[in-house]
C-alpha cells in the first residue's frame, strides 16, 4: 500500500492550502494597486517625518541642501533622530497593514470559507493538520505581509543614512513578526469560532484594540501578563537601548514612557524578552486551539488538561512579576504612579488602612475572577462531545465529553492560591499594611467567591446554552454594576443600596470577599452583602 508523501511543513510553495490563498490574494492588478498606494503613502510619511524633525530642530526654515555646511551640521547633530522618526512612522504603517488589516483579512477569510463549505472539504483531505493551519495562517494575510515586506527598503534607507544599528532593527522586526503571527492566529481563531464574516472581522478588530489600548490598563494592578501582549513597549525598549539619544532632552521621546526591565522571581528579564515569552505562550495556545478544531469541530478549545496547564502558567507568570517588587519593599507608591491625592498611600480608610491598598487587593481578586471565568468558559463540553462520551466504554477523565465541574473547581483553586500568595507577600512587605491580619479562613472565603460564580456560570451554560447564559450574565452580573455606578455618581452613599446592588453581581464577588474577610481591610460593613450574594449564587448552582 502506497503511503502518501507530504512536503515539509514550511515548504509553503508545495502547500496546496497556501498556494490557493496566494493565487486568490495576490492577483496582479489588485496587488499592483495596493503596492503603489502603500509605497506612495510610505514615501510621503517617511519624508515628512524626517524633514519635519529637521525643520523643528533648525529653529526656523531650513534649506534642504546636502552641499550646504549648515545643513550638514544639522544632519550631524540631529540626523540619527530624524531618520529614526522616519523609521518609526514606517513601523506604524507596517503595523496598520499587518496587524489591523491582516487580522481582519484572516478572520473574514476563514469565516467565508466555513460558510461556503470549503473548511469541511479541507477537513476531509489527507493533508496533515499542521499544513492546513500554517497554510491558512500565512496564506490569508499574504497580501498585507507582502506589502509590509516591500516597505523594508525605506527602513534600510533609515539605517544607512541615520546610522541605526542593524542588530537593533533585526530584533525589532523579530518582535514585530512574532506579534503579527500572534494577531493573525487571533483572527484565525475568531473566524473559526464565528461563521459570520462581518461579525468575525469586527470581533477580531475589537480584540486588537483591546490588546493594544485596554489591556495595558490592567498593568496598574500588576497583571503584566495582559499588559505585555502589545508589542509597543518591547519595541521601544529595544530602540532606546540602542539609541539612547532619542530620549529627551536631546531627543523627542519622553523617558517616563519606557518600561523598566521585568523582575521575574529572582531573574531580571528585558521587556522585549518578557513580551516575546508571553506572546509565544499565547501563540502556542491559539495554535493548539486551531489544531484541535481542525481535527474535531466539536472539541473544546484547549481541552481540560490544556486549559489547566495554561491557567497554571498564567498565574505563575503573574506571581513571578508581582512578588519580587513587594519583596524588595516596592509598595503601592512605586507600583502605581498615583497622581490623585485621594488615592495616595497617606490617605487612610476608617480602619487606618491606606485606601489604595484596599482597592488594589480587591481589584486584584476581581481581575483573577474575570480570568478564571474566561478560562472555565472554555471547559463547557458541546452536546456532540457529551453524546460521544456516553457511547465510549471507558472514556478517559480528561475527555472533552466528561464532566467538567471538577476542572472548573480546580482552576478556581489555582486562582485562589495565586491570590493568597501575592496578597500575603504584599501585606507582609508593605509597611503601611503590616497591621492587616491574614488568616487561613480568609483564603477559604475568597476561594468560595471564585469557585461559586464559576460553577454557577458553568451550570447555566450546560442547562440553557451559550446564548441564554450570555444574556443572563449581562442582565444579572453587568447591569447591577451599571446601576450601582449610576447611584454613586448621583451622590448616593456607597454603603447604602449601591453596595447591595453591586454585590449581587458574580463579577464583583471576589472583590467583596477581599473586603469582607481579610481582617482590617473593610472600609464599610459589606460582610452581609457578601454572604447573601454567595448564598444566592450557591443556590443557583
Amino acid at each position: 500500500m502506497n503511503v502518501p508523501h507530504f512536503p515539509s511543513l514550511w515548504n509553503l510553495p508545495a502547500n496546496p492550502v497556501f498556494r490557493r490563498h496566494a493565487v486568490s490574494r495576490l492577483r496582479p492588478w489588485r496587488f499592483a494597486v495596493w503596492l503603489v498606494v502603500t509605497q506612495v503613502i510610505a514615501a510621503f510619511v517617511w519624508m515628512v517625518s524626517v524633514l519635519g524633525y529637521l525643520q523643528a530642530q533648525g529653529y526656523g526654515r531650513v534649506d534642504v541642501d546636502f552641499a550646504s555646511p549648515a545643513f550638514q551640521r544639522l544632519l550631524e547633530k540631529h540626523g540619527t533622530n530624524a531618520y529614526l522618526c522616519g523609521w518609526l512612522s514606517l513601523l506604524v504603517i507596517q503595523g496598520l497593514l499587518v496587524v489591523l488589516k491582516g487580522t481582519f483579512s484572516v478572520a473574514t477569510g476563514v469565516a467565508r470559507e466555513a460558510t461556503e463549505g470549503m473548511i469541511d472539504s479541507e477537513r476531509l483531505s489527507p493533508l496533515p493538520t499542521g499544513h492546513k493551519v500554517i497554510g491558512q495562517l500565512l496564506g490569508l494575510p499574504l497580501l498585507e505581509n507582502a506589502l509590509a515586506f516591500l516597505l523594508i527598503p525605506w527602513a534600510v534607507a533609515s539605517a544607512w543614512l541615520g546610522g541605526l544599528s542593524p542588530a537593533m532593527m533585526g530584533k525589532v522586526y523579530l518582535i514585530f513578526a512574532t506579534s503579527a503571527f500572534f494577531h493573525h492566529a487571533v483572527g484565525l481563531v475568531a473566524g473559526t469560532l464565528i461563521r459570520q464574516k462581518i461579525l468575525a472581522g469586527t470581533i477580531s478588530q475589537v480584540m486588537v484594540i483591546l490588546l493594544h489600548f485596554v489591556l495595558p490598563f490592567f498593568g496598574g494592578f500588576g497583571i503584566g501578563l495582559l499588559s505585555h501582549l502589545g508589542m509597543e513597549s518591547a519595541i521601544l525598549s529595544e530602540i532606546v537601548s540602542a539609541t539612547p539619544e532619542m530620549l529627551r532632552p536631546k531627543g523627542f521621546f519622553p523617558p517616563d514612557i519606557i518600561s523598566p526591565p521585568v523582575d521575574f522571581f529572582r531573574w531580571e528579564i528585558s521587556v522585549s524578552g518578557y513580551h516575546w515569552m508571553i506572546t509565544v505562550t499565547a501563540l502556542a495556545a491559539l495554535l493548539t486551539m486551531l489544531v484541535r478544531r481542525w481535527n474535531d469541530q466539536d472539541s473544546q478549545l484547549l481541552g481540560k488538561t490544556g486549559t489547566a496547564l495554561l491557567a497554571a502558567w498564567m498565574l505563575i507568570l503573574t506571581c513571578g512579576e508581582l512578588i519580587p517588587g513587594f519583596a524588595r519593599g516596592h509598595g503601592l507608591a512605586e507600583l502605581f504612579d498615583i497622581g490623585n491625592p485621594r488615592l495616595s498611600m497617606s490617605h487612610a480608610s476608617a480602619t487606618g488602612i491606606p485606601l489604595i491598598g484596599v482597592l488594589w487587593i480587591a481589584g486584584f481578586a476581581l481581575v483573577l475572577g474575570l480570568i478564571n471565568l474566561l478560562l472555565t468558559a472554555t471547559l463547557v463540553p458541546t452536546p456532540e462531545a457529551r453524546a460521544r462520551s456516553r457511547h465510549l466504554i471507558r472514556a478517559p477523565w480528561w475527555n472533552d465529553g466528561r464532566n467538567s465541574l471538577p476542572w472548573v473547581v480546580l482552576l478556581s483553586l489555582f486562582s485562589a492560591i495565586a491570590w493568597c500568595v501575592v496578597v500575603r507577600t504584599f501585606l507582609r512587605e508593605t509597611p503601611a499594611l503590616q497591621v492587616v491580619e491574614f488568616k487561613p479562613a480568609d483564603m477559604l472565603w475568597v476561594t468560595a467567591s471564585l469557585v461559586v460564580p464559576a460553577c454557577a456560570a458553568h451550570a447555566l451554560v450546560l442547562w440553557r446554552g451559550w446564548k441564554v447564559a450570555l444574556f443572563a450574565g449581562f442582565a444579572l452580573w453587568v447591569v447591577p454594576l451599571m446601576i450601582a455606578v449610576i447611584g454613586v455618581l448621583m451622590s448616593v452613599p456607597p454603603g447604602s443600596w449601591p453596595m447591595w446592588v453591586a454585590g449581587m453581581s458574580g463579577l464583583a464577588l471576589p472583590g467583596y470577599g477581599s473586603f469582607a474577610e481579610v481582617a482590617g481591610l473593610p472600609m464599610m460593613n459589606c460582610r452581609a452583602v457578601f454572604y447573601v450574594s454567595l448564598a444566592v449564587h450557591a443556590a443557583a448552582t
